[in-house]
C-alpha cells in the first residue's frame, strides 16, 4: 500500500462500504498501528478529506455480511480489520466496527437480525469488554451467539499464525 496519511505510510487500506458496496470511507493502518479514517473527497475526485465528520458509519465488508446473514452462514465479529482478513482466507465471513473496541454503535445490529453470529474477544479487558457490549447488543436480536478467545495469543490472528485451530479457541462467557 504505502499511501500517504498523517501518520506516515498505510500498510493496510480498508474500505467500509455502504449495502450496495458504494464507498464511504477507509481506515489506512501505519506500521506504528495507528489507524487514520479518511472519506472520499467529493468536490475532488480521487482525493480524500482526513475526517469523517457526518460520515456514515457502517460494519467492515457489509456487503458480504449482508449475503451470509440472508444466506443464514454465520458471521464472525473480531475486534480489527486484521483479523477479519485472517478469517476470510479461511472461507469464513467476518467484519468488525471502525475504531476498535469500545466503538459499537446501535446502529450495526439491526444487520445481524436472526443472524448465526461468533463474537471473537481480543484477550484482554477492552477487547473482553467490547465482546460483552456486542454480545449484549445483540442478545434477543441474533438467532444465536457464540463468544470465543484465543487462549494464549492476543487476537485471532496471532492464534492462527502460531500453528494453532480455530477450533482449539475456548468458548468464553458473557
Amino acid at each position: 500500500d504505502g499511501e500517504w496519511t498523517p501518520a506516515g505510510p498505510a500498510v493496510a487500506v480498508y474500505d467500509y462500504r455502504d449495502e450496495q458496496g458504494e464507498l464511504l470511507f477507509q481506515v489506512c493502518r501505519t506500521a506504528g498501528k495507528e489507524f487514520r479514517q479518511r472519506r472520499p473527497d467529493p468536490s475532488k475526485p480521487g482525493k480524500y478529506v482526513w475526517r469523517l465528520e457526518n460520515t456514515r458509519r457502517v460494519l467492515y465488508k457489509l456487503p458480504k455480511v449482508i449475503e451470509a446473514v440472508e444466506q443464514g452462514r454465520q458471521v464472525w465479529i473480531v475486534e480489527g480489520e486484521k483479523d477479519v482478513h485472517t478469517l476470510e482466507a479461511l472461507g469464513l465471513t467476518a467484519t468488525c466496527n471502525p475504531g476498535g473496541a469500545g466503538k459499537w454503535l446501535d446502529d450495526y445490529t439491526p444487520v445481524l437480525k436472526e443472524a448465526v453470529v461468533a463474537i471473537c474477544a481480543d484477550a484482554d479487558e477492552p477487547g473482553r469488554a467490547h465482546a460483552r457490549r456486542v454480545f449484549d447488543a445483540l442478545d434477543g436480536v441474533a438467532a444465536a451467539i457464540e463468544v470465543f478467545e484465543a487462549p494464549d495469543h492476543k487476537d485471532i490472528t496471532d492464534h492462527l499464525g502460531a500453528g494453532r485451530r480455530l477450533e482449539d479457541e475456548s468458548v468464553g462467557t458473557c
